[in-house]
């Protein structure tokens, strides 16, 4: 398993699209991060009415943009997955290890990593512009630094077990346009259509089980304006999203990479 471990990395940076999602996760976190901090208050925002600027609250909200990362490493793991059949090594691959659920496996297990380092990039981003509204007169360094850690492990949770939902996507599905469009897809439009209708039947998808283990969404629940009273426990969130992967994954491992692949 360790030399299968060591393979699935190696292939993850011999490819651009890895260094591109890690990229494209520090600037979108910076960027939702500004947004939301430079967000007027009480001006057009229904219901929502933020905390005054540099307070520990505002740091919460500002740090909701980690958020992001949870997309990106949906796509990380798809891609971590599919890559095998999109750049056409999966013949190769499953010859050198003609036990696919081993393979399914260890890309199982690099996924966790992959999300943990597509956080890094969050955390990072986050870190850098908590300290300039720092240096601009919000708050200080030690609250700052303080709200941020506050809120990582839900985020970092929620990340990494959205990247192994990837895993298990995309080992159903294979194809990886057709893997991203529906998780993306199902995540940013059919998700929100189906909760607003169904809460309680709602929270029991991806996205909303990761809501749960987010320490923000907990603090919008106690007064932002936000009605997430809905929202599982944050164990059972981590449970649901764990049971998303594995589900997903055996499933693609019985089915579609036990398919013929020449």
């Amino acid at each position: 398993m360790t030399r299968l471990v060591r393979s699935e990395v190696a292939k993850l940076l011999t490819i651009r699209s890895s260094y591109a999602l890690v990229l494209m996760t520090a600037v979108g976190t910076a960027g939702i991060g500004v947004a939301v901090a430079l967000a007027p208050h009480n001006h057009g925002l229904q219901r929502l009415i933020f905390p005054a600027r540099g307070t520990p609250a505002w740091y919460d909200i500002v740090f909701s943009a980690l958020a992001l990362a949870e997309d990106f490493a949906l796509v990380f793991g798809i891609i971590i997955m599919t890559g095998e059949f999109r750049h056409k090594t999966a013949t190769p691959t499953f010859l050198a290890e003609p036990r696919r659920g081993r393979v399914a496996a260890a890309k199982l297990v690099v996924s966790l990593g992959a999300g943990v380092v597509v956080m890094a990039a969050a955390v990072l981003a986050a870190f850098v512009l908590g300290l300039s509204f720092v240096a601009a007169g919000y708050g200080d360094i030690g609250e700052m630094a303080g709200r941020l850690g506050h809120v990582l492990p839900g985020y970092l949770a929620a990340t990494v077990l959205f990247a192994s939902y990837g895993i298990g996507l995309g080992a159903l599905l294979k194809n990886q346009v057709l893997a991203l469009v529906v998780g993306l897809g199902v995540t940013a439009v059919v998700e929100p259509i189906l909760i607003a209708a169904w809460p309680n039947v709602g929270r029991w998808f991806p996205s909303e089980a990761a809501r749960s283990l987010e320490t923000t969404s907990r603090l919008a629940q106690s007064g932002f304006g936000a009605d997430l009273g809905h929202l599982l426990p944050s164990w059972e969130g981590a449970l649901v999203l764990v049971g998303y992967a594995l589900v997903l994954s055996l499933a693609g491992s019985l089915t579609t990479l036990r398919s013929d692949i020449t």
